[in-house]
């Protein structure tokens, strides 16, 4: 069985769930914010450029198809989300294999270090990525406040896809940025990405 993440357009995940149910391909979803290189929604004005929303409402699929029926999932997921406008999201296909040149950069930090990572990332030139709120913890399993245990902790899962040879660089921008030095700092994971779609263009690459 094959692993498909796919990044949609919020008001496009009805007819992404509608295809991949009529297909019965499983899937899981969950709300996410996201943008791409553009960096977000801007406003080019006669003077200066704005940001008008730095990140946008996505949607997030994890699509677990036959290795059969991937070509199908792709193509499904692609022509339900496009719309051809900037902002449609992209398709990734995960840990086969093959050789990879690409990789998919996950980090759980910290949420008050989100806005210092970001920035960061940005300064190095990665304007794309997708995040979303969870809740975890490390070995140390959670934290004592007095008498109260706390088991699992707010975190904040960023996401960044990237050419190999951008790996390493990524990981430093985020580790340096998200680091306090205390229990709690977070991971970062690299996963392998076998093929990379762009639903706006609907070819593959990043």
């Amino acid at each position: 069985m094959a692993e498909l993440l796919a990044i949609v357009r919020k008001e496009k995940s009805y007819d992404v769930m509608r295809s991949l149910s009529k297909a019965e391909i499983p899937y899981v979803s969950w709300t996410v914010k996201g943008r791409g290189k553009e960096g977000g929604l801007r406003y080019k004005g006669v003077i200066r450029e704005k940001v008008l929303m730095p990140f946008l409402p996505k949607r997030a699929f994890l699509v677990f198809p036959e290795e059969e029926q991937v070509e199908e999932a792709v193509n499904l997921i692609v022509e339900s989300a496009h719309t051809g406008a900037y902002g449609d999201g992209k398709v990734f296909l995960i840990n086969q294999e093959e050789e990879s040149v690409m990789k998919l950069v996950k980090a759980v930090i910290r949420p008050e270090k989100v806005y210092e990572v970001i920035k960061a990332l940005e300064k190095d030139g990665f304007r794309a990525m997708t995040m979303w709120d969870v809740v975890g913890r490390g070995k140390e399993g959670g934290i004592m406040v007095g008498d109260t245990p706390y088991d699992e902790l707010a975190k904040t899962l960023v996401m960044v896809a990237v050419e190999d040879k951008d790996t390493d660089k990524v990981i430093e921008s985020i580790t340096k940025a998200a680091h306090t030095g205390a229990y709690g700092d977070g991971k970062v994971f690299a996963c392998n990405l076998s093929k990379v779609w762009t639903i706006r263009t609907k070819v593959e690459g990043l």
